[in-house]
């Protein structure tokens, strides 16, 4: 599963644009090979006077963790056309609203990790195939 934690400001995403980043994040890893269902998207609204940059409120901020568990990096080719990929969906979002942001990614061994108290067939096989089409966990 990749897992997008965004945390922001008050008020600078709108539920519209929360709502096409999520299929925009979805879209990138199904075109990466992974079933819809996997992709998490979260956006947590800061409280005012709960998040500090430098020491001090930013009014129009974003933090991103991004986790990924289904799969991982082969290559810094990789890393690094995944990172442009990102970047495609969120400097036009965040750019047009005179943003900062930041993100990072961290991987997580795909060994500890369960759908429904399933073990995820293995990457490419029939069975994450057959999820894929079911779009949801099931025992196979």
């Amino acid at each position: 599963m990749p897992l997008w934690d965004i945390k922001h400001s008050p008020n600078t995403i709108t539920a519209l644009e929360k709502e096409q980043l999520a299929k925009s994040i979805t879209k990138l890893y199904v075109s990466y090979g992974l079933p819809a269902f996997y992709v998490q998207v979260r956006f947590t609204e800061d409280t005012p006077g709960t998040a500090f940059v430098g020491g001090e409120t930013h009014p129009n901020f974003a933090a991103l963790t991004i986790y990924h568990i289904a799969r991982a990096f082969k290559s810094d080719e990789s890393k690094q056309r995944f990172l442009a990929d990102v970047d495609a969906i969120l400097n036009p979002v965040f750019e047009s609203k005179g943003m900062d942001w930041e993100y990072w990614i961290t991987e997580v061994s795909r060994d500890l990790w369960k759908l429904n108290g399933l073990v995820p067939p293995p990457t490419g096989s029939e069975g994450e195939k057959k999820w894929a089409e079911l779009n949801k966990a099931v025992k196979l």
